[in-house]
């Protein structure tokens, strides 16, 4: 199904009696044959428990996957002091390389930051490009909600630390949040930095693309997303718009939608036969 962004705006789904607006651009590729595994990346600040609620949806369908904890991240928020994007790239590389050597195809999937460094090892060529199927984004970090977001570098001079912003709108599911609730204000310049970095280089992605974000998310504006969905130069590409989370996608109250989106998007990619075997 080819479509213009223009065209396909308007196309609505229904999911689990959730709303959820849906844009195909392109013709999808062919199913690939071979073994398959999944790349797990957590965003800003977060835990793996972030991402990890999609973990049953692989076992289910005897997926490989891995789940690095990135530079910093899963301690304390001291731990991001002095810790560049670089480390969180170099992190999910190295466990990209030992994903690729269990498996014959891996699909990227990140949050948030997460998605930065999906988006960056998508785009860039290495020893592992031509063993990724597809890239997966949920709510990447391409820009900020925060209008001081943009001052955080001078900002980081009078104040070493930043107050995190709340990324749910489920109070329930707010209760089991784990990030961390500051951070060093250079942490986050390090973030912003990036995003920009990324923001430059979104022609260069030609591996299919799976975008998921939230109307009402409250920590990264959706149009950041529709900007990645109109430059990629992906010959397939989708972004299912969702209309109650807040960021936190794998953790508020559409995650399941979030984990079937993103389940079927990667079944798309397994032939049929396979796919029965692993059910």
């Amino acid at each position: 199904m080819q479509a213009s962004p223009s065209d396909t705006m308007t196309n609505r789904q229904f999911i689990e009696h959730i709303p959820e607006y849906l844009t195909r651009i392109g013709e999808h590729p062919a199913a690939l044959s071979g073994s398959f595994g999944v790349l797990l990346l957590h965003g800003f600040t977060s835990a793996p428990d972030a991402v990890s609620g999609l973990i049953p949806s692989l076992e289910r369908m005897k997926l490989t996957y891995d789940m690095p904890i990135l530079r910093g991240h899963n301690a304390t928020p001291d731990a991001l002091i002095g810790v560049k994007a670089k480390d969180w790239y170099d992190d999910a590389y190295k466990a990209l390389g030992k994903l690729c050597e269990k498996v014959d195809h891996v699909f990227i999937i990140g949050l948030s930051m997460g998605g930065l460094v999906a988006l960056n090892l998508c785009i860039n060529t290495h020893d592992y490009s031509d063993k990724i199927a597809a890239c997966i984004t949920w709510a990447p970090a391409l820009g900020f909600v925060n209008p001081l977001a943009w001052l955080a570098k001078p900002l980081s001079v009078l104040f070493k630390n930043w107050k995190g912003q709340d990324s749910f709108h489920d109070p329930e599911c707010r209760k089991n949040n784990h990030n961390y609730k500051t951070f060093p204000t250079k942490a986050f310049v390090e973030l912003y930095d990036y995003a920009a970095e990324t923001n430059k280089r979104l022609q260069k992605l030609h591996k299919p693309l799976c975008i998921i974000h939230s109307a009402k998310d409250q920590v990264v504006p959706i149009n950041n997303s529709r900007i990645l969905l109109e430059k990629s130069a992906s010959a397939y590409k989708e972004m299912h718009e969702l209309t109650r989370s807040g960021h936190e996608l794998g953790q508020d109250m559409e995650a399941e939608t979030v984990f079937k989106l993103t389940a079927d998007f990667i079944k798309s990619f397994i032939p049929e036969q396979d796919q029965k075997t692993s059910e």
